[in-house]
């Protein structure tokens, strides 16, 4: 179901001012057409808003087709009323302004179908709607046949039904039937509602709220009338008029702003990730290049030296030999500091060798399980660097804490999401959810890559980390 926005603009506002000029027209009726018109007043300009500060936005569509069909039904009742009475072209004036009016029910429904973001909740949904709006416009043909008056919208005075069929005189009511459709699309916004995000739960609460003070106030218009008197019943509708475009269009635009800020934070942290991996392969590469390398030199010159010494000085060469074994022991101690910030095969290699080669080094009997189309693929480096280090972080905790020597490592990827998953059958622990240094480190690195970590744990039966990274577009 489509309800065209933009193009309705001008002829909205040109009902709009129709309907302003009612005083001029019927002044013994303006009281009544400008009080029917606030609700369409309303929803006009929240639309209106909506689109110059949300461009293209669904809802801001909806809200406009609700306002300027209703307006373009009350424009026709008012024009009607001026026609001459029991004519065929006031019959036909008067149909069309119930079917526009009618449908301005279904674009609510609609619209609150849509709610908040624009799209349906549910694929199936655009089915009703369709349904909802024929059903509408027959319903509303039968009513305005089996009318013996000409109908009006707005009740005013009209003379006989040319049209009139006698057999349809006991559906001359069913015109009301059009009030079910935004009562249909409440019980959708809060179906809706159950399983929504934070986000938007907080920018449906008022729209649900207005939106059912507003349909009670409709199916019990007469009897609120009765009740309360004409005075406070048209206070109370006018304030439903201004309270629900209102808080249909402060919550499009605070959460359209929430998304926008959440969309701003993901892609700075996205960049925050990305530079802290290029710093880490930055200090790898001078660790490997400088430091490294010069102590390498410096060995080769003490071997140097020993070997020019000969059998001549036995204590200058044993000094020299401890110099040399302490200076393979810095150099081993900064390739193994190299690998932890950023080993050079996980650049080089990717992330499948990287593993390998990191379970290789370990005291551990790990069995690695890896999907063939994470086997040819490369993934972006901060995926990388966070599934490497959900692996290391992993099987170190398994070797210091878990009192076992096997762990199970697996990496898949499907529907654009790498999940790394690492398990040991240990003596596990009480609260995953208790901060720990190390997993809190680690969730901090997944979630700089727009990932979640989950750990399960329970004393007696081992503990499983499982990290889920989003990777579309990995080659």
């Amino acid at each position: 179901m489509s309800f065209p926005g933009g193009p309705w603009m001008l002829p909205g506002a040109a009902c709009a001012f129709a309907v302003l000029l009612s005083p001029a027209v019927l002044p013994d009726q303006a009281g009544r057409v400008l009080t029917a018109a606030a609700l369409p007043f309303g929803f006009y300009a929240a639309g209106a808003t909506a689109r110059a500060l949300r461009p293209g936005h669904p809802v801001a569509d909806r809200l406009l087709a609700v306002g300027v069909l209703h307006l373009a039904g009350i424009a026709g009742a008012v024009a009607g009323a001026r026609l001459p009475g029991g004519s065929w072209p006031a019959a036909t004036v008067g149909w069309v302004s119930a079917v526009l009016f009618a449908s301005g029910f279904v674009a609510l429904l609609d619209l609150l179908a849509r709610y908040p973001t624009g799209q349906y909740a549910w694929a199936w949904v655009a089915g009703p709607v369709r349904v909802a709006a024929v059903a509408t416009a027959i319903v509303t043909t039968v009513a305005v046949l089996g009318s013996p008056r000409i109908v009006s919208v707005l009740e005013l005075p009209t003379g006989p039904n040319p049209a009139h069929l006698a057999a349809l005189a006991s559906a001359s009511g069913a015109f009301l039937v059009a009030l079910a459709a935004p009562l249909l699309g409440l019980g959708l916004l809060l179906a809706r509602y159950r399983g929504a995000s934070v986000l938007d739960r907080g920018q449906m609460r008022w729209p649900i709220v207005t939106t059912a003070v507003l349909v009670a106030g409709l199916v019990s218009t007469g009897l609120a009338e009765r009740v309360l008197g004409p005075e406070v019943q048209t206070a109370l509708f006018v304030g439903a008029a201004t309270a629900v475009p209102a808080s249909f269009l402060i919550g499009l635009l605070r959460r359209t702003e929430e998304a926008d800020r959440l969309a701003a934070v993901e892609e700075s942290r996205a960049r925050i990730a990305q530079v802290a991996v290029s710093e880490r392969r930055r200090i790898e590469r001078d660790l490997h290049d400088g430091a490294q390398q010069q102590l390498l030199a410096l060995l080769a010159r003490v071997e140097l030296a020993r070997a020019r010494l000969g059998e001549g000085d036995e204590a200058v060469e044993r000094e020299l030999g401890a110099i040399g074994e302490a200076i393979g022991s810095v150099h081993r101690d900064l390739r193994e500091l190299a690998r932890g910030i950023h080993p050079a095969v996980l650049t080089d290699c990717g992330l499948v060798e990287a593993v390998r080669s990191a379970l290789a080094r370990l005291p551990l009997d790990t069995r690695l399980d890896v999907s063939p189309d994470v086997e040819r693929s490369r993934f972006g480096e901060p995926v990388e660097a966070a599934a490497y280090f959900l692996v290391l972080e992993g099987v170190t905790n398994v070797l210091k804490h878990a009192d076992t020597a096997d762990a199970h490592v697996s990496i898949t990827a499907a529907g654009g999401l790498l999940t790394v998953t690492v398990r040991d059958p240990g003596r596990g622990f009480a609260d995953p959810r208790e901060p720990r240094g190390g997993l809190t480190g680690l969730r901090d690195r997944l979630a700089a890559a727009g990932g979640v970590l989950e750990v399960t744990s329970r004393p007696g039966y081992g503990t499983t980390l499982r990290g889920v990274l989003p990777v579309a577009g990995h080659v």
